[in-house]
């Protein structure tokens, strides 16, 4: 069936939002020019398609961007900046059709724009620089502690034109008016006037923001009175990197929520997110053109785990998401074999002899640098997860992704793979030693029967293998064995 030339586009364009930097107070050093998220409109036939760009630097200043739509998510290639002039490339990732889009122009002023190149012409791309949300923003539970007694309040902080900062005391005691609010990561300010009965009087407080903590003090004429607070919502704030599953397969997306609430999903900016106890909910309106769109979302906050259903006019998907940071605080024992890269030649040998289609889900199972994975995408366009308990390892899978713009196919996990439920695969990759491929034996068992395990050079004591096959690399005198199960494993007593 043809498509529409909107709907295409679409798929082409898919309609660009991206990770953000890190939030800055009101405070900040001066902006790097280019650095940022950037709110933009593409014209299309008339059409204007809204997406966000963000570009961040790493620590050495290297500059790096990422584009998510709806559909997924693309690393930025190529990517160039000098002066006012901006370059870069995106590989749009839609069904099975992949296509190259090209953007250039300038970025001054708070300004961007330019044009973009694709399959179907070129595009205008015009758009504006995006404000953070200041760190204090949001809601505040409050207690104020006089003597023994404890007084609980709410302070509410929005942030006004400029950047600058206004707030709001709602207590039961008493009138409160606060003025002078001014943030310097991590030092918060401002003055109250109070009015209780017929008492008033004036204060003044300093305190300190961690995290989703405030505590400082009041100092005024009646003596000095503390202060702790909580952000309400906090175990929400940050980004969430989510997998969204339908019957037509899985997808990456990003959901980031700010200090107040406020939040993007995807290219959708959502007014608010409620968390009430360990329920989330948002709700939204998409527009495309004179089409309009409800989107829903229901579920449950667990730590740093966020599970439940989203709901459109296509139907509902199930939604799973980690926090980022989660997966770098965790505490795993260390990695138990050394990590040796497979040679090209048997990583392909693995995937043919596993018989690999693009129907398949691929689990590697201590994926070292990810090079598995990644082959496994990007030969048979197949979903695949690598696991590996290093976050040296992690990190290395993930830039290599990044780097062969197969993120929307692929995630690297770190974990420890004696815990995973390995029910959900059809194809696993080993290259460990035999002890560690016979410790797996009950979680292999568990998969669903016609599923393919291949080893490189280690076979699994007590299993019967379907095939072994020896191959020679380049270097003649290299040799590699590789050994393919499949379920319900054929067990022996040898």
């Amino acid at each position: 069936m043809k498509k529409s030339g909107f709907h295409r586009m679409v798929g082409v364009l898919a309609l660009v939002v991206l990770a953000m930097p890190a939030l800055q107070g009101t405070a900040a050093p001066k902006r790097d020019a280019v650095v940022g998220m950037w709110r933009v409109s593409v014209d299309f036939e008339g059409q204007a398609i809204p997406s966000i760009v963000s570009l961040s630097r790493d620590k050495e200043g290297q500059l790096s961007g990422q584009w998510i739509s709806l559909w997924g998510f693309s690393p930025l290639e190529d990517l160039e900046h000098e002066g006012k002039t901006l370059r870069f490339k995106w590989v749009s990732h839609f069904g099975e059709n992949d296509s190259t889009l090209s953007f250039a122009g300038t970025v001054a002023r708070g300004a961007l724009s330019g044009t973009l190149s694709h399959e179907r012409g070129e595009s205008k791309v015009e758009g504006k620089r995006v404000r953070p949300v200041p760190r204090p923003a949001g809601q505040w539970d409050v207690k104020v502690k006089v003597g023994d007694q404890e007084y609980p309040a709410t302070l509410v902080i929005k942030r006004e034109a400029k950047n600058k900062l206004a707030a709001e005391w709602q207590s039961q005691w008493g009138e409160h008016q606060i003025t002078d609010v001014e943030f310097k990561n991590p030092e918060l300010t401002f003055r109250r006037k109070s009015k209780v009965q017929d008492r008033q009087w004036e204060s003044t407080f300093k305190g300190k923001i961690k995290g989703h903590t405030l505590a400082g003090t009041f100092a005024g004429e009646r003596g000095d009175v503390s202060l702790e607070a909580e952000r309400l919502g906090g175990a929400l704030v940050g980004t969430w990197d989510l997998k969204v599953t339908s019957d037509s397969g899985n997808r990456r997306q990003i959901l980031k929520v700010y200090p107040d609430l406020s939040a993007t999903f995807g290219p959708i900016a959502l007014d608010k997110v409620e968390l009430e106890g360990d329920r989330v909910n948002f709700k939204t309106v998409l527009e495309f053109g004179d089409e309009k769109y409800d989107i829903a979302f229901a579920g449950t906050l667990d730590g740093r785990k966020l599970s439940g259903e989203l709901t459109s006019p296509r139907g509902s998907r199930h939604v799973e998401g980690v926090k980022r940071g989660a997966r770098q605080a965790k505490r795993l024992r260390k990695p138990d074999v050394v990590f040796v890269p497979t040679p090209p030649e048997v990583v392909d040998k693995m995937l043919e002899l596993a018989q690999v289609t693009k129907d398949d889900l691929v689990y590697d199972l201590g994926c070292g640098d990810g090079r598995i994975v990644v082959a496994a995408a990007k030969k048979f366009g197949c979903r695949a997860v690598g696991y590996d308990i290093s976050p040296q390892r992690v990190r290395e899978s993930r830039q290599n992704v990044e780097k062969n713009g197969v993120g929307h196919l692929v995630t690297i996990e770190q974990e420890d793979i004696f815990t995973l439920d390995l029910s959900g695969a059809n194809v696993i990759t080993l290259y460990l030693l035999p002890s560690l491929n016979v410790k797996l034996i009950p979680q292999l068992e568990k998969l669903k029967p016609g599923s393919r395990i291949v080893s490189h050079d280690f076979a699994m004591r007590g299993v019967k293998p379907d095939k072994v096959v020896t191959i020679t690399t380049e270097n003649e005198y290299d040799e590699h064995t590789v050994y393919l199960w499949t379920t319900p494993l054929n067990k022996t007593d040898e």
